[in-house]
């Protein structure tokens, strides 16, 4: 089976991540140095949370799903379907977000069915692709982003406004965990990124912590950036990034944003091609029979519920959802951790007899 290296694992969730951050950012009460120091106390939070899923995947050089069908068949089918029903969850959200924003905000002649059918088209054949060919996929696409980031930043910061970077905030302490919960909310890809450990050739640490680390620094630029351009507008709406690329301007191109929707799709198109690929292997471990062009064309099914929902024209009520930070820490802390140490009660009964 082809492998990924921890670079292009820790790559890949990150462009990832880079779709929700440009899609939109959760709506504060505070300040821009208080917003940015909830994004590193739940960096540090991911970090822990972390830790159970990267020692059993290091120390058995498995997944989780194999792992855990390694203990008994019953409890691997049981964290397999747990996988399933969030990738399910997660294609269906970041399929309509990206339909939603792109004719809601981002263009108005762009017709929000069309958007889901090309998309997931598009995702659905490099679904089909190895975890390898996504990773080295993402390495490019991440280049991409990075180029134009730099470009746009360096394009917009001519009177740089600092007065939005103190802490004068009234109950500090709760605002700041707030915010951090709030960011922890926005990484449903630590989900992704805990099932494609097993596809890691090498540390499973530095594939994480790596991603941790690269998304944090990226999060804490951009709003740095994004507060001296725009000033108490960066924390009083919610599509910065977006308001950015629109206010910035060069002597060769007048406005951003069209560079902003090229790379925001690709982003998106990625993101969904990573879910379909996991929920589809999901769906093979389950069936035991479904070849892998089968198990995509499934996938596509979440994506096609969309559908209803965004011809409703309901989806704001989604896009905006706030999940329970429970579902998140379930799913990537709390299933591999019980994995982890049912593996050690089996042996510790078997030294036992």
């Amino acid at each position: 089976m082809n492998k990924l290296r921890p670079l292009q694992l820790a790559v890949l969730m990150v462009c990832a991540r880079c779709f929700s951050m440009m899609t939109y950012f959760p709506y504060t009460h505070s300040n821009t140095l208080i917003f940015m120091v909830g994004i590193l106390l739940s960096g540090a939070f991911q970090t822990i949370l972390l830790i159970p899923a990267v020692a059993v995947c290091q120390k058995r050089e498995m997944g989780l799903c194999e792992i855990a069908a390694a203990r008994s068949a019953a409890m691997g089918r049981v964290v397999t379907c747990f996988f399933l029903a969030y990738f399910a969850w997660d294609i269906f959200v970041t399929t309509g977000n990206f339909a939603y924003f792109s004719d809601q905000y981002f263009s108005d002649q762009i017709s929000r069915i069309p958007v889901v059918i090309c998309a997931v088209g598009v995702a659905a054949y490099l679904g089909l692709m190895s975890s390898q060919v996504l990773g080295k996929c993402a390495g490019i696409m991440f280049a991409l982003f990075a180029v134009f980031t730099s470009v746009l930043l360096l394009s917009t910061v001519t009177q740089p406004d600092l007065t939005n970077f103190h802490l004068a905030q009234r109950d500090i302490g709760s605002t700041i965990i707030k915010d951090a919960k709030w960011e922890l909310i926005r990484n449903r890809e630590l989900v992704m990124l805990v099932f494609l450990l097993g596809d890691v050739r090498g540390s499973k640490a530095k594939a994480a912590y790596g991603y941790i680390a690269i998304k944090i620094v990226i999060l804490e630029v951009v709003m740095a950036f994004v507060t001296l351009v725009l000033g108490e507008l960066a924390v009083e709406t919610d599509m910065p990034f977006f308001y950015l690329s629109c206010y910035a301007n060069s002597s060769v191109i007048e406005r951003y944003d069209a560079g902003f929707m090229s790379v925001w799709t690709i982003m998106a198109v990625l993101r969904i091609a990573v879910m379909l690929h996991c929920f589809a292997r999901c769906l093979q471990k389950l069936s035991g029979r479904l070849s892998r062009r089968s198990a995509t064309i499934t996938a596509i099914i979440p994506a096609a519920a969309t559908i209803i929902v965004l011809s409703q024209r309901r989806w704001k009520s989604i896009a905006y959802l706030r999940e329970p930070p429970l579902l998140i820490i379930a799913v990537a802390a709390i299933i591999p951790l019980a994995v982890a140490l049912l593996r050690k009660n089996r042996r510790m009964s078997d030294e036992s007899k």
